[in-house]
């Protein structure tokens, strides 16, 4: 090695001749031989003893023969360490990485060609550190050395040029030269290795934004919030300063900063931008312009650093539907940044904000197309929903008017689709020209718009509908060649006594706007206390649904007398529901329900039923039971049972005992007649006489009557109990009682009440009566000790 010190040559060198015996040994071997030794003998034991003189003792001989073997080793150990050192020197001198020895006082005693060449100087040997470092890195490296000698130990560092372009993997040891410490040292170039370790890490976090992308695309509500926060992410990756997301004008089809991010926090958005409130001189238009027009990325990777502006930029276009709808640019101040891998793995990135961007926009018009009715461009039923859930959040009051197109349907038949629809359209467009912008206006349905009338309006909102709204729309419209007749109504329910949201008011002005239609009526108002009261029915039928179930339903009977001879011709069997709290309950408040329930057919079996197990009770009894009038329902006759019902019934009782009537309403007449003639007549056929209850207040006709298979005429209790006071009905009750006998009919008078009605339907000659005058309808129990008393 050429840069050992020469005093350490010089302490290790063979003797003059170069490869020869120490001449200190040559000199002795004279010395025993009496006579100078060539170099060569001197290494042969055999030749060094053949010099001896004859007169030479054995240990003399002795001697010579051990002085030739140490010499012989000595030559042997100076090849040895020869060669040695042109192992060492050939090392040392051809590899790459520096390598170094110091003394302890801090100067290099040896050096190779690699350290040589780093430091640019011949030599290293008897120099130090502050030939070559700066005073602060010489102090650092002092350091390291002292150390590395004191403590004895191994020291690995990392060290980087100033510029940042080299670095080195350092090694600092102890060596022991026979007691004397040295410090050696070497320096592995990994300026190749970190650059790749960091290419991996940058990428690697580039992914990792991927992913986070990805994340931030499921879960973004808004186009706003996504942009951001991509920049806000994507900011952070190493070596990058600012990311930010310009958007294409629609109209002008420039480009504007919509969502940045920094490295130092500072985040700004497309308001920040309009107002003129943030600074955006990073910002490059040409090259996201670029990026626009082209349809591809662009970058640059030499931009002009100074002043703090970036030296490289990279612009990714975005694409929504097929169309370019912005670019998110990324800046670093590192010229030569967006290399090989950046540029390819652009497009991935690109997709991913392109996808999350092109939802979000689609949910957008989604969610416009949902709130914007397509035929009238007016805001929807939806639209509508969310304005009154937002008013009733903030407890607002005011009307809720349902203002309906009268007979939609018909002019659709009558005009076409396409006509209906042009004037639905005409419609909409004077509702939206005329109503105030406070007023919620919504497209609800076909024909129907729906607006909020504030409670704070000057005028009522029966007076805005009545003078504003009807006036407005109700009139003749010219649709293409069609001149269409459009009629109102508006119907109205109140925030918040009438609901508070826009389903229970459409739903009540609704119920409002059809009840005023049947009174003839352009406004309707809705009525609570009928909610109440059809509240009210609705839970009783679930309380009769339980009653039926547990049979609290009971019968009364009502005498029926002979007018004529005062005695007992028949009864009635009259229904009662006695319930488990409040008592006995009138059928008048219950049947009611029971019939548009559909619980009447079971219930007016049971009656039937039980009827016929109460006569044959009191026939067994010895009792003499008058024949039992039941009524059955028009439900009934719609049911396939009811001539079972009344065969099962009437056998429980006997049936040549006739114990059996059965009455009819004139309602159930009219429906399905034929059906209807059809069982009466097969009842009639088991002998079990049929009559019309209620005869008069319905819908009869004579054709019925002389068609009919009845028997007895029952004439309503409100035409007797005004039969006294009002000619006519007397009249009316004789008009009656004449046509029954005229057709060979039975005439039963009910709610007589006084003797005086008495005497006049026996005068009117009508066989047979029922009222309060008479008896109350009894229980079976009560109804039986009547009859003992016959």
């Amino acid at each position: 090695m050429n840069n050992i010190a020469t005093q350490e040559q010089r302490a290790l060198a063979p003797g003059s001749d170069g490869d020869g015996p120490p001449p200190e040994l040559l000199r002795l071997a004279g010395y025993l031989c009496g006579k100078e030794v060539a170099p060569e003998t001197l290494v042969d034991e055999q030749a060094l003893l053949a010099c001896a003189p004859p007169a030479m003792s054995a240990g003399q001989r002795q001697a010579l023969a051990d002085l030739a073997a140490t010499a012989a080793a000595c030559q042997r150990l100076k090849r040895q360490l020869a060669r040695a050192e042109s192992f060492l020197s050939g090392f040392a001198e051809h590899s790459p990485s520096p390598l170094w020895i110091k003394d302890r006082n801090g100067s290099y005693v040896m050096g190779n060609a690699a350290l040589t060449g780093f430091f640019g100087v011949p030599t290293v040997v008897g120099m130090d550190d502050s030939h070559f470092w700066p005073e602060d890195v010489r102090h650092s490296l002092e350091e390291q050395d002292r150390a590395v000698l004191e403590n004895g130990e191994t020291i690995k560092t990392m060290e980087t040029s100033h510029d940042g372009t080299r670095h080195w993997l350092v090694h600092k040891f102890p060596i022991d030269v026979g007691g004397e410490p040295f410090l050696g040292g070497s320096a592995i170039d990994m300026t190749t290795e970190v650059e790749k370790e960091r290419a991996l890490i940058r990428h690697d976090t580039f992914y990792v934004l991927l992913s986070r992308l990805s994340a931030l695309i499921s879960r973004a509500k808004t186009i706003d919030a996504l942009c951001l926060d991509a920049c806000r992410f994507a900011c952070h990756q190493p070596g990058l300063e600012i990311v930010d997301i310009s958007r294409v004008d629609e109209a002008t089809g420039s480009l504007k900063l919509f969502a940045s991010a920094a490295r130092d926090g500072t985040e700004r958005q497309a308001k920040d931008f309009e107002t003129g409130a943030a600074a955006a001189d990073w910002f490059l238009p040409e090259l996201a312009g670029a990026a626009v027009a082209s349809g591809k990325l662009q970058f640059s990777n030499q931009l002009a650093g100074a002043d703090g502006r970036m030296a490289s930029c990279m612009a990714i276009p975005l694409f929504v539907n097929g169309k370019c709808w912005g670019v998110i640019s990324f800046y670093s101040h590192r010229p030569e940044f967006f290399d090989h891998f950046y540029r390819e793995r652009a497009g991935e990135l690109g997709n991913e904000l392109s996808f999350g961007i092109e939802r979000l926009v689609n949910a957008q018009e989604l969610s416009r197309l949902a709130r914007t009715n397509a035929l009238s461009g007016l805001p929807s039923r939806l639209r509508f929903d969310e304005e009154i859930a937002a008013l009733a959040a903030v407890n607002a009051s005011g009307t809720v008017l349902l203002i309906n197109i009268n007979r939609f349907d018909e002019i659709s038949s009558a005009y076409g689709n396409t006509a209906a629809i042009g004037l639905m359209r005409q419609v909409a467009q004077r509702l939206k020209d005329q109503v105030a912008d406070r007023m919620v206006l919504s497209h609800v349905g076909i024909g129907r718009f729906a607006l909020f009338y504030p409670a704070d309006e000057e005028r009522s909102p029966r007076a805005y509908a009545r003078d504003t709204i009807i006036p407005l729309l109700e009139g003749s419209y010219q649709v293409d060649q069609q001149k269409i007749w459009c009629a109102i109504n508006v119907g109205a329910a109140m925030l918040p006594e009438d609901g508070t949201s826009a389903d229970e008011l459409l739903v009540k002005a609704w119920d409002a706007l059809a009840g005023a239609r049947t009174q003839d009526e352009p406004i309707g108002f809705y009525d609570r206390d009928a909610d109440h009261a059809l509240a009210r029915q609705i839970n009783m039928e679930a309380e009769l649904r339980e009653a039926v179930e547990r049979g609290e339903f009971v019968n009364f009977y009502q005498p029926k007398i002979d007018l004529k001879s005062g005695k007992l011709a028949g009864a009635e069997a009259l229904v009662r529901w006695r319930h488990p709290v409040r008592g006995l309950i009138q059928p008048t408040e219950f049947v009611p329900v029971l019939e548009r329930s559909g619980l009447v057919t079971q219930v007016g079996r049971n009656v039937m039923q039980r009827a016929m197990e109460d006569w044959r009770e009191w026939y067994d009894a010895g009792l003499e039971p008058p024949q039992i009038a039941v009524n059955v329902a028009p439900a009934q006759f719609r049911c396939d049972s009811l001539f079972d019902d009344i065969e099962r019934a009437l056998n429980t009782a006997e049936a040549h005992l006739s114990p059996l009537s059965i009455e009819v309403t004139e309602s159930s007449l009219v429906a399905d007649h034929r059906r209807v003639v059809d069982i009466l007549t097969r009842v009639r056929d088991l002998d079990v006489p049929v009559a019309i209850d209620d005869f008069g207040t319905g819908y009869s006709s004579l054709a019925y009557l002389v068609t009919l298979p009845v028997d007895v005429l029952k004439i309503d209790r409100s035409f007797v109990m005004k039969m006294a006071q009002d000619a006519g009905y007397m009249g009316l009750v004789s008009t009656i009682v004449s046509l029954a006998h005229s057709l060979d009919l039975k005439v039963v008078a009910e709610g007589i009440e006084t003797e005086e009605e008495a005497k006049l339907l026996r005068l009117l000659r009508c066989e047979q009566g029922q009222g309060y005058l008479y008896g109350r309808p009894l229980p079976a129990a009560e109804f039986a000790k009547l009859l003992r008393r016959q």
